[in-house]
């Protein structure tokens, strides 16, 4: 789980076969002949436009500052804008939702023989000019290399959900041939794609022990061996990453960049962030939400896009009297979402209210899912039949007080903070008594690994507030609710927080793996969906939209509605000229 949500480092089998073919078709490739030269509104999915002019730099910025840029170990969505110019992928996912081949030469489908007729075996193949950005080849062996040190627990990666055997049905990875990378799966694994691995240099970072690579930071932070646009020339600790084009990056898709630099820099607030932006001091700033328009309503280049997002509070169900129902529903009940969103957001309720798990523009989106309405009277009705007498303030059970909820959330942000004293001040009307105080924690110590002493990871709060941005992928997003990825000492890096274990939803996440039909995968989903916010495991409040200031200036910029992020092809930026 990251800052910002369920983020997808990879990229669905067979049932999405349809969707990618009609994404891709083959125009995207350039016959693995290195990066397309031509411009112009093509049909790989977005208005490429050919630079008008070559070097200049772009600053773009965070109010936030990565503490990795790697991803086997990366926890946060500023770690994957500074990551996304670093690293190649094998597709790249477009600001409409479609699928690029990057360092593939086309996307695995069985209509082109890349995945076997059964569907076990998954065959990758690698344009054949990748380089390294020192020169070295980019081979087969670094993605087989990249899984097996990804699932090493010495690593102490970040998440390995998808590429373990328990959870995406992987038994081998063998390189056959340079070019070629071939899967096979012990059972039909239907979001393959979301879950092709990526590529690591093995001949920079193979003499390395494993479990030294988190803490080398020219691995996990300031890589000097890249595949991606840039590579790091300058870093300033807690401020800037200075990037510049590697010379021998080579894409399937994409095209080189004409930039002389682009540079990350981090601010230490948004209301610095946007100061910054004002005086010029940056190009491209993000990670806004709907609470801040006030301040940024007037200013130029401001975008406000769809995003598949949204904010919730999520229940702890190691606390005893969250585990029944009655509780939850009562918490839920007893949340004025429309006030928050009207007062707070200064918006209409019906623009912003969400109640599923896979809000609009996502392919699995259901409108009829519909969270239980506000009542206080209906969450203290709840409540008693939890066996709690909520007439007085707090609600008493044989002479017991209710258990004060710790309710915890990301520290300096405004929003999350007006936000969760309307939520402690709503469920103290039911008679809910609700703690905020010194539970707002930094975003890497807030979504940290269990190892690392996260504060959800460790299950050290009752009530959490924090923003899922979802992948396209169901199986991926929903994830984070199998029994399997509950966070302890021997699985580290399990993002299940709310501790759900539950084998109704395991049996949703096994059966919607091996749904092959795109119309019955979608429908399991929904159905998954639907019992998930019954069963209320989460909380969700209202919508997030894609929202940054982006000068003018900056051309080929794209936003992105999905996790892969508005510096999805950064590489592809350039400084428009002056006219």
């Amino acid at each position: 789980m990251l800052k910002k949500g369920r983020i997808a480092f990879a990229s669905t089998f067979l049932m999405l076969v349809a969707l990618v073919v009609a994404a891709c078709g083959s125009s995207g490739s350039t016959g693995g002949t290195g990066t397309p030269t031509t411009g112009g509104n093509n049909a790989n999915g977005y208005k490429y436009t050919t630079p008008t002019s070559k070097g200049g730099t772009i600053l773009m910025s965070d109010w936030e500052f990565p503490t990795s840029t790697n991803p086997w170990f990366n926890t946060s969505v500023v770690g994957v804008e500074v990551a996304d110019g670093l690293y190649g992928s094998p597709y790249a996912v477009t600001s409409d939702g479609k699928f690029l081949p990057d360092e593939l030469t086309e996307i695995p489908t069985q209509a082109n023989g890349d995945v076997s007729a059964d569907g076990l075996t998954v065959t990758m193949k690698l344009n054949p000019n990748l380089k390294w950005s020192d020169g070295q080849a980019l081979t087969s062996a670094d993605f087989v290399y990249w899984w097996k040190t990804l699932l090493d627990p010495a690593t102490a990666a970040a998440s390995t959900y998808g590429y373990d055997p328990s959870t995406g049905y992987i038994a081998s990875m063998t390189a056959p041939d340079p070019q070629t990378v071939v899967i096979k799966y012990s059972q039909v694994f239907s979001s393959y794609i979301y879950f092709l691995p990526l590529a690591a240099p093995q001949h920079a970072w193979g003499t390395i022990a494993n479990k030294d690579l988190m803490n080398t930071q020219d691995v996990n932070l300031t890589p000097k061996v890249t595949s991606g646009p840039f590579i790091v020339q300058d870093y300033a600790s807690g401020q800037s990453f200075t990037l510049v084009p590697n010379p021998n990056y080579v894409s399937t898709s994409l095209h080189a960049t004409t930039l002389d630099k682009l540079v990350f820099k981090g601010y230490a607030s948004k209301d610095a962030l946007i100061a910054g932006y004002q005086a010029g001091e940056t190009d491209h700033a993000e990670d806004f939400t709907i609470g801040d328009l006030q301040k940024l309503n007037g200013l130029p280049g401001l975008h406000i896009a769809p995003a598949i997002g949204y904010e919730h509070v999520d229940p702890n169900l190691q606390n005893p009297v969250l585990q029944d129902i009655n509780v939850r529903k009562a918490i839920e009940q007893g949340i004025d979402r429309c006030s928050l969103i009207q007062g707070l957001l200064h918006e209409q309720c019906s623009a912003l209210i969400v109640d599923e798990l896979e809000p609009p523009p996502h392919p699995d989106s259901d409108p009829s899912i519909k969270e239980l309405p506000f009542s206080v009277s209906a969450a203290k009705a709840d409540m008693q039949a939890a066996g709690w007498d909520c007439s007085s303030d707090p609600c008493m059970k044989s002479g017991a007080a209710f258990p004060t909820l710790n309710l915890v959330t990301t520290s300096g942000n405004a929003l999350r903070l007006n936000t969760v004293q309307l939520i402690q001040q709503d469920l103290k009307a039911v008679g809910i008594p609700v703690n905020i105080d010194g539970q707002q924690y930094p975003a890497g110590t807030l979504f940290g690994d269990y190892a690392s002493g996260g504060i959800l990871a460790q299950g050290k709060f009752d009530l959490a507030l924090f923003a899922y941005v979802e992948g396209l992928d169901s199986l991926g997003n929903l994830s984070s609710f199998a029994s399997s990825q509950i966070p302890t000492a021997a699985n580290p890096s399990g993002g299940n927080f709310s501790r759900v274990n539950d084998p109704k939803v395991d049996q949703f996440l096994k059966d919607g793996a091996a749904t092959i039909d795109v119309a019955k995968r979608s429908a399991l989903f929904k159905a998954m969906q639907k019992y998930l916010v019954e069963q209320v495991y989460s909380i969700p409040l209202y919508l997030r939209s894609n929202i940054t200031l982006t000068d003018s200036k900056v051309g080929n910029y794209f936003d992105n509605p999905t996790s892969a992020g508005n510096q999805w092809n950064d590489g592809e930026w350039f400084v428009k000229s002056s006219s």
